[in-house]
């Protein structure tokens, strides 16, 4: 369970914190997304009062990429539904997305991800046939400044 003062990460052989969808096995540190899109859910205990006011969304995050054929991709990321942001990631980055605290429920929330580019790193020779998209290495719900 998420709240104000934690993260979720993600270890290679260790069961995360969230619920993950359309994600590989954690490996050392990250997890890869498997297709072109994917979720990841949890409660978040919002202690004795309801949010209110601004929060963040931090992710630590990469993309597949290979050379000078796929320099980066598109990311959409929407929690509960509602779309609070996008970026074109090119480079390993931790990104903020600002939303309105009261999107979050105590019971079941959710981020997706949509990676429209994701492919599979044997489209350029590599030996690996998994379709990729978004490497996620953390992610926080924090409030706003």
């Amino acid at each position: 369970m998420l709240n104000f003062e934690n993260s979720a990460t993600f270890l290679a052989g260790k069961e995360p914190s969230v619920s993950l969808r359309n994600f590989w096995a954690p490996e050392n540190g990250f997890v890869w997304s498997t297709g072109k899109w994917c979720e990841v859910s949890f409660p978040f205990d919002t202690g004795a009062r309801p949010p209110s006011g601004l929060a963040d969304l931090v992710m630590d995050v990469d993309t597949f990429k290979y050379e000078d054929k796929l320099r980066g991709q598109n990311v959409a990321v929407y929690l509960n539904g509602l779309r609070i942001g996008s970026l074109y990631c090119t480079r390993r980055v931790t990104s903020i997305f600002q939303f309105d605290a009261k999107t979050l429920t105590k019971t079941e929330n959710t981020i997706t991800l949509d990676t429209p580019d994701s492919t599979r790193p044997e489209e350029f020779g590599l030996r690996d046939g998994r379709l990729l998209g978004l490497q996620l290495y953390s992610l926080q719900i924090r409030r706003a400044d």
